[in-house]
């Protein structure tokens, strides 16, 4: 199969054609040659945050933040009905595979039982699942996720990163989301990643920069709780950006969405490029998780659109509806 159009596979978009045969990519050409579609070509989505165990839950949350979301809130009282569980899961990884996400990491609340219901779910799905389970590094996940500083003692966190680290598995947290918390704290955990840091002002930026520590966004689920990330002043401080869409009860797990929101968003902060945020949803992920792909010779993982379109009509308009290939 060979797609000429405009094509965005490691970190430019060009005009060129590229050749796909039994899920690999075995040609790459920056000029027009013969082909059998003629469209757009970005790489798969990967989906940097998610918490899919409350997808199910059919109700507008009431209450602050900590009341729904942090421990002991309402999402811990859904996640104790495990029928609902793996239906909402389930259901959210159909929506993500539609939508053109092939990988995801999802920070799985309930221990060891709460890893092995979302890898069962897994079982038989195209999409590649990074789970980050809480407590412990449990059979079937890819590492360690934390609450917060906030929410656990400083020594449990520091034996989950140095168990992480033994392993040679992810440890990823959530950091300053609706209040800024002690930078300090969280660099020397030495995180993968963070999540969020909405509420950390840009001298805590610029450190986690300096870290190197990528940060993961989820601009329509902060924008629930009145919280609007400052893309703009994230980017300039030196951040590396991806974008995730965090509770399923809160947010459609569908990258599409979120790289819209992201985008208005940061329009009224002095703006950021369609091609960044496009990035932000696709290539950024994979640097992060370290997914080798979508060059010669490497696995193809790409969305292929219905015709010519820029990067400005795939952040602002495009859809399910716009596909006509994925390759996963």
């Amino acid at each position: 199969m060979k797609i000429y159009g405009n094509i965005l596979l490691r970190d430019e978009f060009f005009k060129g054609t590229v050749e796909i045969k039994d899920g690999i990519l075995v040609g790459v050409w920056r000029e027009k040659r013969e082909y059998d579609i003629r469209g757009t070509v970005i790489p798969t989505f990967v989906n940097m945050h998610t918490h899919l165990g409350d997808s199910w839950y059919p109700e507008e949350p009431q209450g602050t933040l900590e009341e729904v979301v942090g421990p002991g809130g309402l999402k811990f009282k859904i996640l104790k009905d495990e029928e609902k569980v793996k239906e909402g899961i389930r259901a959210a990884l159909r929506k993500m595979e539609r939508c053109g996400v092939s990988h995801f990491v999802d920070f799985r609340e309930g221990g060891a039982r709460g890893v092995q219901l979302l890898a069962e779910a897994l079982a038989g799905s195209s999409l590649h699942g990074i789970i980050l389970g809480r407590g412990g590094l449990w059979h079937g996940a890819a590492g360690i996720s934390v609450s917060s500083i906030s929410d656990v003692e400083r020594e449990e966190i520091e034996e989950l990163r140095a168990l992480a680290r033994k392993n040679g598995a992810l440890f990823a947290m959530h950091a300053s989301e609706n209040r800024r918390e002690r930078i300090d704290d969280v660099l020397a955990l030495r995180p993968d990643f963070l999540v969020h840091l909405t509420s950390a002002p840009s001298e805590d930026l610029k450190r986690v920069a300096e870290a190197n520590i990528p940060v993961v966004i989820t601009p329509r689920a902060n924008a629930f709780w009145g919280i609007f990330p400052d893309i703009p002043l994230m980017r300039n401080a030196g951040l590396k950006l991806a974008l995730g869409t965090d509770n399923g009860m809160i947010a459609s797990p569908c990258m599409f969405r979120e790289m819209e929101f992201a985008y208005r968003l940061a329009r009224l902060r002095g703006g950021v490029a369609p091609e960044e945020i496009i990035k932000m949803a696709t290539i950024r992920g994979r640097e992060i998780l370290g997914i080798d792909d979508n060059y010669e010779g490497a696995p193809a993982r790409v969305i292929v659109f219905k015709g010519i379109m820029t990067p400005y009509e795939i952040v602002t308009r495009a859809g399910v509806e716009d596909i006509k290939i994925k390759v996963f």
